[in-house]
């Protein structure tokens, strides 16, 4: 780890100093594979929290703590009286430890269980251009669902851009392997190697991610909007739940492309 981190160090030096001569929008990008019943190398909790994840022989178990305390409200200004939490539960999220512009990642996990609670597998870029799934829990008399998304940052648009699926088996109780491969022309998302969306570039018209982006994975309380909580099959009702919620992270695949990336390993 020490070594990896003083060669992305010179990497970036080298460039600042012209030794290495690549375009600016060029990223050093790191290909690997993450066994996550083994270690954790290469990856970041955003907040440094160590509460809200931990190592077991499944893999990185991320929670999803219930708050100290809450009350459920109701949304009078929304036109369904929506449902909401006035606080909501700590979650984990960690970053891959560099950029990367196209190329292909895949995530094997269980998914948590709870509606209201959304697990996330996300390309997130400086600038908020973003590829992502969301996975939801079941809730709100709705099953579990596989979301899939993509924003460009220069002009985000909420509800626009989305796409809703179903997979055989459970995503809570089962592994399942969800993958983004992203180049200049296309996203395609897969699951368990079966593709379920492509986009274009074409079809985007123009609104189409293309900045450095970084892998994201994390476990997040979507039950403080109304609007949200609905989206997300919520809001948690942690009554009966007990003090966490948990989504089981197996293993993070990445692969740079290398005609838009400077890779190492």
């Amino acid at each position: 780890m020490l070594f990896f981190s003083l060669l992305v160090y010179v990497l970036v030096l080298s460039v600042k100093a012209g030794v290495i001569n690549i375009r600016d929008e060029k990223p050093i990008c790191r290909s690997y594979h993450t066994d996550f019943t083994k270690s954790i190398d290469g990856w970041t909790e955003v907040r440094g929290a160590t509460r809200t994840w931990e190592m077991t022989p499944e893999g990185l178990k991320l929670k999803l703590l219930r708050p100290e305390r809450f009350t459920r409200l109701i949304d009078s200004s929304s036109s369904k009286k929506l449902a909401y939490n006035d606080a909501e539960g700590e979650g984990a999220t960690f970053n891959a430890s560099t950029y990367m512009l196209y190329g292909r990642f895949s995530v094997t996990l269980k998914s948590a269980k709870v509606g209201g609670a959304v697990t996330a597998m996300i390309l997130i870029a400086d600038d908020k251009d973003e590829i992502d799934y969301e996975l939801l829990g079941e809730g709100n008399g709705l099953n579990e669902q596989v979301q899939t998304n993509y924003f460009w940052g220069k002009n985000i648009v909420y509800g626009k851009n989305g796409g809703e699926h179903e997979v055989d088996g459970s995503i809570s109780s089962e592994f399942h392997t969800y993958e983004i491969d992203w180049s200049p022309e296309q996203i395609k998302w897969s699951v368990n190697g079966k593709i379920i969306r492509t986009k274009s570039r074409q079809e985007a018209n123009g609104e189409y991610p293309t900045s450095p982006a970084r892998v994201q994975i994390g476990l997040w309380d979507g039950s403080r909007q109304s609007g949200t909580a609905d989206w997300a099959h919520g809001p948690i009702e942690w009554n009966g739940l007990g003090n966490e919620i948990t989504a089981t992270i197996k293993s993070v695949e990445i692969e740079c492309n290398p005609e838009h990336n400077i890779i190492i390993h």
